[in-house]
This record gives structure tokens, sequence and C-alpha cells, in this order.
């Protein structure tokens, strides 16, 4: 699996979806949404919940439903009956599983090695229906070890983590970059279309 800071980025990748669609200038306005920023972040890492009892237990329960489209699905909506985020249905539904389906969307292109090989673990996509896991033949991301405690502290998981920083962090400073600019322009926008719808008053009290 991919760190907790991968998927916590993108967690925030879909905190920034949401105030898109909530049309809110984060610059400004941040702060009055960390309870939905927490609830995100919170949702894009819940698919690694099920390593919990492999470490109590030792046995093999990663990646298992939990990283399926089915489990995506029923958490999104089971997210929508207890808080509508966006506050109707289908956005806040369509928000949950973005923060859900990253988590997915990661893991599967998480592997040991990066570069084209076969070192992805895969994940259970269609979970129930039979066959091999899934898995991309492109590796972007380090996965981390967590059978163990001594595991979780070693130095490999400590390189996942930087990259994970540096990489994660670079797309993340990318999509910011372009949602300042996206705000920015629609703002000038906006004045440009308000000087117009008064242009024409100016001109009729002038020639008055």
């Amino acid at each position: 699996m991919a760190s907790p800071i991968a998927h916590s980025f993108a967690g925030f990748w879909s905190f920034v979806l949401f105030a898109e669609q909530m049309k809110i200038r984060l610059g400004e306005q941040w702060r009055r949404y960390m309870a939905q920023l927490c609830l995100l972040i919170c949702v894009a890492n819940l698919a690694d919940l099920d390593f919990i009892p492999e470490l109590l237990f030792h046995k093999d329960y990663h990646r298992g439903f939990s990283h399926s489209l089915l489990a995506a699905i029923l958490a999104s909506l089971a997210l929508t009956w207890i808080w509508k985020i966006t506050g109707t249905f289908w956005s806040s539904f369509g928000i949950y599983f973005a923060a859900y389906g990253s988590h997915l969307v990661i893991d599967f292109f998480t592997g040991t090695q990066l570069g084209w090989n076969h070192s992805g673990a895969g994940i259970p996509l269609f979970w129930p229906w039979p066959g091999n896991d899934i898995r991309s033949l492109l590796v972007l991301i380090y996965g981390v070890n967590h059978g163990s405690v001594s595991a979780i502290f070693s130095v490999a998981n400590l390189r996942a983590v930087c990259y994970d920083v540096i990489f994660f962090g670079c797309i993340t400073t990318g999509i910011i970059l372009w949602q300042t600019r996206h705000l920015r322009n629609n703002r000038n926008m906006s004045q440009r279309r308000e000087i117009g719808r008064h242009q024409p008053e100016y001109q009729t009290a002038d020639r008055g």
C-alpha cells in the first residue's frame, strides 16, 4: 500500500474539488472548512483501516474488500446519508467517492520498484468477482511495509514517505496554482460583466 502521506494529499485534492463546487476561496476561507478538510483526508485513508487487524492477528487482511469499487460506493453512500457535505445528495456522494476512490487509484500505481515492471501488489477492484487483483505495469509510487511495528519504522518506509512528500507535494502545488488562477480569472470575468452592464447607463446619462 502507499503511505498515509500519499492518501492524505489525495484527500486534500478532494477538498479542493469540494471548494470548487461550493465556490470557496481557499486562501481566505479555508479555516471555516477545517471539518470538511479533515473528514475528506480521513475518507481518503479509510480503505487502509484493514491493516489494524493484520497487526493484531498477524494475518493478511489488507487489500481485500475495502480496496474495491463496491466498498467505495457503499462507504460514499453511508457518508452521504450521515452528512451531505455539499448540501445535496449526489454532489456530496461524488465528493466522498472521489476521496475514497483516490485511494484505489493510488494503490493501483503502487509497487516496490518505480517504472515499468510487475512489482505492483494490485487491488481487488471488482470484488467479489473472482480473478487476479488488478495492477498497473507502470509503478509511480513506492509501497510501504506494514506487517510489523519494525517494518513500519524501517528505512524503506522512510524513503517511501520522503518520495511521497516530494511527488504529491509537487502535484498539490500545481493544483493550488491552477485553482488560484481559475478563481482570479472568474473574478476578472465577473468584474468585466459588471462594468459592461453599467456602461450603457453611463452613456445614456451623458447624452441626457
